[in-house]
């Protein structure tokens, strides 16, 4: 990817970010509220927050060769009510679209109890335990969030979203543009 390529590419995504951020403050007032920041904070954080998830995945995109994959990455230690809803919602959307097109990458250490919890929890998913420092998760008052993203046919990451359970109706338009992408491509 060249670098201007690579800079239009950052700064659309920016500005996508910064206006859904707004309209994310006008329509939720309170968003900080679960994690006693301020609005401004969060802003800044997703503004920081999406390049390094981006940059973590350029340094392994040519290891893990995945294309055209809408893809939920967590953590070993997510909320199990939180990892609950969120994998329901992805598996709302696998019957909808079908399993080829999603992935799930969780962050667990290798070893067998980990295994043997991955292999139980994510049955129904096609899934990948990627290492935690190999493909960053973003943290903010000291927890660390789970997120989706897009992988397009050229392997580049994009339409990043960091569900924030304070406002559910984001995730739902964010799944909604997702299940039309992933319709288009599977011909359905």
């Amino acid at each position: 990817m060249s670098i201007n390529r690579a800079l239009t590419f950052a700064l659309i995504l920016l500005s996508l970010l910064v206006v859904v951020t707004v309209i994310n403050f006008n329509n939720h007032k309170d968003i900080g509220s679960e994690y006693d920041i301020s609005k401004d904070e969060l802003l800044m954080i997703n503004i920081c927050i999406i390049p390094e998830i981006i940059r973590s995945y350029e340094k392994v995109r040519n290891i893990y060769s995945i294309r055209n994959t809408f893809f939920f990455r967590y953590i070993q230690n997510t909320c199990n009510t939180c990892l609950d809803i969120q994998l329901n919602e992805i598996l709302t959307l696998q019957e909808e679209i079908g399993k080829d097109y999603i992935w799930i990458f969780p962050a667990y250490l290798e070893d067998r109890n980990s295994r043997i919890q991955l292999s139980a929890e994510l049955a129904k998913f096609n899934y990948r335990n990627f290492p935690a420092d190999s493909l960053f998760i973003p943290t903010f008052n000291g927890e660390q969030r789970s997120y989706y993203a897009w992988i397009n046919g050229d392997g580049e990451i994009g339409m990043v979203f960091i569900p924030d359970r304070n406002n559910v109706h984001n995730t739902r338009q964010y799944f909604l543009e997702v299940k039309n992408m992933l319709k288009t491509l599977s011909g359905n």
